[in-house]
């Protein structure tokens, strides 16, 4: 069995906005694509049914579903991975005091190619909540979480 692993962060006194976050994110190294040019995303209307979408969707697009979706109160999702890595994360929020993102798309871990060891949080943490922090983004809480899944 492998392990699950999850990061909520309260970002709420930088913005109300999840799409703020998402850009920052984007801004020092996750982009929404994978080597292929595809995102994955969850759609308008997806009423929380996680029915994840695979494809070719320009930024701007991808933009304007993040905002609309969350205007709608739905969950925003979507996949992204650290430049020039193999590593990627999984963002879902419904609103910037409540954001989730696991690492789940081949997992850093500890001990490299070993999918039942601990995950290595101190490279997540230094990746996005330090540098959230850097730029700005007041982290007011976040917490670590992983279980044997």
């Amino acid at each position: 069995m492998g392990r699950e692993a999850s990061f909520e962060l309260n970002c709420s006194d930088y913005s109300d906005n999840v799409l703020d976050i998402i850009r920052l994110l984007n801004s020092f190294g996750w982009t929404y694509y994978d080597e292929d040019g595809h995102a994955e995303y969850l759609p308008v209307g997806d009423n929380d049914d996680f029915d994840w979408q695979f494809g070719e969707i320009s930024e701007s697009d991808l933009y304007s579903l993040a905002e609309r979706k969350q205007q709608r109160g739905e969950t925003v999702g979507l996949v992204m991975y650290y430049r020039d890595t193999e590593y990627g994360i999984t963002l879902l929020a419904a609103s910037t005091s409540e954001i989730l993102i696991m690492p789940n798309i081949n997992r850093k871990t500890l001990i490299e190619d070993d999918e039942c060891s601990v995950t290595d949080v101190s490279w997540y943490a230094e990746r996005i909540i330090q540098k959230l922090m850097w730029y700005n983004c007041d982290v007011q809480s976040f917490q670590f979480e992983e279980c044997v899944g």
